[in-house]
């Protein structure tokens, strides 16, 4: 084939496949794969070790770094041998409270799909929802609601249809709620969601139905919405099943710490320690912590900050309340200097920047204001919120003009707590928890503090030793500038930042994959594609059958020129996770510009047969079926992409492109046979 085509083609690889990258690796860098060797560690337990049995090696280093068997508490249920049982078991002492906390939306994050008829499936709901090319339905068959989604030609002819029939509903719905479709034993986002505050239907946020018609579920979304999952070691969303054994939504002990030897202690009757003043050791309750502690509670899925990253051997769900978070999970906020746009879950970043918390000396907590056991009726909630705003200003007089006080209805709330549609989740707005004195929307800026970090660690404590900090922060730095325009003056020095931490970092630890894959960002970022390489062949000797490493290894393969890399990575991608159209799309994408034609257009037959709405696939067997001869064929497939493109800028590069690979086919054709695929 002509190199200049290959050349095109190459770069049309790193367009059309950028939005699916750039979607993947939006969030940050995500957890090494070291869920096998936790749970050997957990297995080995505090009892092994006591009982003077040695240990394997790799096990006894493992038990002594975990945490949860070293941390000095005198709450007994943070070791990692006490297991969870459930609200069911809580509710045989506890039914009041049970109740109450399940009226709540955290005890409401997550439910079967379609079982408590909350959405509307009527057509005032907008059901079907037209979006751009794509009509998305909701119906209830056999008892499972099944997400549709359809397109049609600009004639009127049926394109294709894709079901996807949900199992669990994400969220309390007090705002929306999303939906979770199993493949096998992979979990995926529906492209569908329903928003309560519009009663309507539509397509999920983040979603752009022209590029990815399904998202993958990974474990930091599952992880603040679903009680408990297993991840399947080296996967990124796939996941033992069932997903959440115990219960579907967050329950009593995400607050609690397990509770098995609480139960097992009071059915029992075991006295309490009368030394630790009555004080039920058996479980944690919140109000004997620290206020540090309390609030690594809530900080554990509230706290979004500007970047989280999961610490080195450490999951998520290894913490344990009662525990400082950083242990497992570093948190980074925006520098004070420097100003960015809010987040959706960003109520506890702005806690933290109220003066109400500031001026108070840190007396201000989440559970000042919000009772986690319970919810309340919105005039009965803003009663109560009065009430705490009064505790503490009872003797300070509102200072504003009675006609401005009179249009609030004299609401403290309304004027100090406004809420705020500059958000990233559509159809929404959030209460701005600054509680500032005069609000006003400040300017969005991307600039940053002049010779510091943009970011800064939120747990400013001796608790990590500098060394860890600067590891945590240089992965943060890099997940966070993977956002920033390209020509933004403050993205290169920042990534050259973190670049020397990460180094850092490396020479201590070889084996901290997520160090390796946020080294080879940063090579990718300032332009060095085979030092990006070379960091992740290191990965790849630490991890080779990570998903997470694979996936990595096929993007800087592809911009490193490496194409033959890049596909063999992506093989292996397709066979460990069939049901992910993105690596398929990128591979077939890959296979193209190397010239493979007839395995692209195989891959591409195989995507359409379980997709038929991908237009990046409906692409490339246009190609594949133009350049073998069938023009006509080929032609209606482009066609058929431009119908599915969601955007102008997709429909022109599809366009363009296909003009382009015509008239470098037309030139092969003058040329003679030899500038012709081989057959």
């Amino acid at each position: 084939m002509n190199k200049s085509l290959l050349f095109v083609l190459v770069l049309f690889a790193i367009l059309g496949g950028s939005a699916w990258w750039l979607t993947r690796r939006s969030d940050g860098i995500r957890v090494a794969e070291v869920d096998k060797l936790i749970a050997e560690s957990a297995r080995v337990g505090l009892e092994t070790a006591a009982s003077g049995t040695s240990l394997p090696s790799e096990n006894a280093r493992l038990a002594s770094s975990d945490p949860r068997w070293s941390y000095p508490t005198k709450f007994r249920n943070i070791k990692p041998d006490v297991a969870y049982v459930g609200d069911s078991n809580c509710a045989q002492c506890h039914q009041e409270l049970c109740t109450t906390f399940h009226q709540h939306p955290m005890g409401r994050s997550a439910i079967a799909a379609g079982s408590d008829g909350f959405e509307s499936l009527e057509v005032d709901a907008m059901n079907p929802c037209q979006v751009g090319p794509y009509e998305m339905s909701v119906s209830i068959e056999d008892r499972t609601m099944v997400h549709t989604l359809g397109s049609k030609t600009v004639d009127g002819e049926a394109i294709g249809t894709i079901d996807f029939p949900t199992s669990i509903a994400i969220g309390s719905g007090t705002r929306g709620r999303s939906y979770l479709v199993y493949d096998a034993d992979s979990v995926w986002q529906s492209p569908v969601s329903w928003f309560t505050t519009k009663k309507r239907w539509d397509v999920s946020p983040g979603f752009d139905l022209g590029t990815a018609t399904q998202r993958p579920t990974t474990t930091e979304c599952l992880y603040c919405h679903i009680n408990q999952h297993e991840k399947i070691p080296d996967s990124i969303n796939r996941y033992k099943l069932p997903l959440s054994p115990l219960q579907l939504s967050i329950g009593c002990e995400r607050c609690h710490g397990p509770g098995e030897l609480h139960s097992k202690e009071r059915t029992e009757g075991k006295p309490l320690d009368a030394s630790l003043g009555g004080i039920d050791t058996s479980i944690v309750n919140p109000k004997h912590l620290s206020d540090d502690l309390q609030l690594s509670i809530c900080a554990q899925c509230h706290l979004s900050g500007k970047a989280r990253v999961t610490r080195k051997d450490r999951l998520a769900h290894d913490f344990r309340p009662g525990m400082p978070l950083e242990l497992f999970i570093n948190a980074f906020l925006a520098h004070p200097e420097a100003k960015f746009k809010n987040k959706a879950v960003g109520h506890f970043d702005q806690m933290l920047q109220a003066k109400c918390r500031t001026a108070s000396g840190g007396k201000l907590l989440c559970t000042t204001c919000h009772d986690p056991h319970a919810s309340f009726e919105p005039q009965e909630a803003l009663r109560r919120f009065l009430d705490d705003c009064k505790s503490c200003h009872q003797t300070q007089v509102c200072t504003e003009v009675q006609e401005a006080r009179e249009k609030q209805q004299d609401n403290c709330i309304e004027c100090h707590m406004p809420t705020n549609s500059n958000t990233n989740i559509a159809h929404t707005s959030l209460t701005d928890h600054r509680i500032m004195r005069r609000p006003s929307e400040p300017a969005a800026s991307n600039d940053g503090p002049k010779d510091k970090s943009l970011l800064v660690p939120y747990f400013q404590n001796d608790v990590l030793s500098p060394e860890d900090q600067r590891r945590d922060l240089g992965i943060a730095l890099i997940g966070f500038t993977e956002k920033m325009p390209m020509n933004l003056p403050i993205k290169r020095p920042t990534v050259e930042q973190a670049r020397t931490m990460l180094k850092e970092a490396l020479e201590r630890a070889p084996d901290d994959i997520d160090a390796w894959i946020a080294l080879s960002t940063a090579e990718i970022a300032i332009g060095n594609p085979d030092a990006a390489l070379a960091a992740m062949q290191s990965a790849m000797r630490a991890a080779p059958k990570s998903e997470e490493v694979l996936a990595q290894v096929a993007y800087v393969a592809e911009i490193a020129g490496r194409l033959d890399l890049a596909i063999a990575a992506l093989s292996d991608l397709v066979a460990n996770n069939p049901g992910s159209p993105a690596y398929r799309i990128q591979k077939m994408v890959m296979q193209v510009a190397n010239g493979d034609f007839y395995e692209a257009q195989a891959e591409s037959q195989e995507l359409i047969r379980t997709n038929p709405l991908q237009p990046t696939a409906r692409l490339v067997l246009g190609m594949c079926l133009y350049g073998s001869g069938d023009k006509s064929a080929g032609r209606k497939e482009v066609d058929i992409a431009m119908n599915l493109a969601s955007t102008q800028q997709q429909k022109l590069m599809i366009q363009t492109w296909f003009n382009r690979f015509v008239a470098f086919q037309a030139k092969n054709e003058q040329d003679g046979p030899e500038g012709s695929p081989e057959r």
